[in-house]
């Protein structure tokens, strides 16, 4: 599968969708982030570096640089003679990235308790969930967690804190891959419920409940999951020669 010019829709700070030219880098990341998502590959595999370069027709710098930023973000770890892997999730890998990720949200609805304009985010809020239930009908998950990702960071951009926003983005590919992985335990129509729910308090401008609503689907709904079943045996024995060696599950294709 090589590599071309590639162009990725995003939502600008008025919830407009926009298209937006990717790099190679780019593009390697969205690969590993949405395999990651939909479970081929797993928490814990190893991701070759010579496989990618082969697979997608391009050089390993690419990959390396895509690698890097993969690894600042929390997606990817790299171990020494071991190479990269996709970073496990234990349970209590996943209950941080979620306190964390709830702080930020609900400093971004104080900010948003004090402003006039909030119909502006409702609208965009209601566009998103629509696209939302499209991707359901599809059964498109990848669509769907991509949306899922979209609606929240919505809010955090009506905040309009760029600093509080940043730090928000430096999540968004691990709570997509969790979002993913999320989707295989339970029916889309629950995630779909979830945000319409979040939405309906939204429209009350009530924030004492919308903060309660949200702690219970980001704190309880979120950790109610067991991310740990997702990984495979990372090493296996050899009874013939009496040792160890690395199973590597290869990347799937889309």
């Amino acid at each position: 599968m090589a590599v071309q010019a590639t162009l990725r829709q995003s939502r600008g700070p008025d919830g407009m969708g926009r298209l937006q030219a990717l790099t190679y880098v780019d593009q390697v990341i969205d690969l590993i982030v949405s395999r990651a998502a939909l479970g081929k590959i797993l928490p814990g595999d190893r991701i070759n570096e010579l496989d990618l370069s082969h697979e997608l027709g391009i050089s390993r710098a690419p990959i390396r640089e895509a690698f890097r930023s993969l690894v600042v973000q929390g997606v990817v770890e790299s171990v020494a003679y071991q190479g990269v892997r996709l970073s496990p999730l234990s349970a209590l890998r996943v209950r941080q990235v979620n306190e964390v990720r709830f702080e930020l949200e609900k400093l971004a609805l104080r900010t948003l308790a004090e402003s006039q304009h909030i119909d502006a985010l409702i609208k965009t809020l209601g566009d998103i969930l629509e696209d939302m239930k499209a991707a359901a009908r599809k059964e498109d998950t990848l669509a769907l967690v991509t949306l899922d990702a979209d609606f929240h960071e919505a809010t955090m951009r009506a905040a309009d804190n760029p600093v509080l926003l940043r730090f928000w983005q430096m999540l968004r590919p691990q709570l997509i891959i969790m979002f993913g992985l999320a989707a295989l335990k339970k029916p889309l129509r629950k995630i779909l419920d979830e945000h319409r729910n979040l939405l309906a308090q939204f429209a009350t401008q009530k924030w004492k409940g919308i903060e309660a609503t949200l702690s219970e689907h980001i704190l309880a709904d979120n950790l109610s999951i067991d991310f740990e079943s997702f990984k495979r045996p990372a090493v296996a024995t050899s009874k013939r020669k009496g040792k160890a060696r690395a199973i590597k599950a290869p990347l799937a294709a889309e």
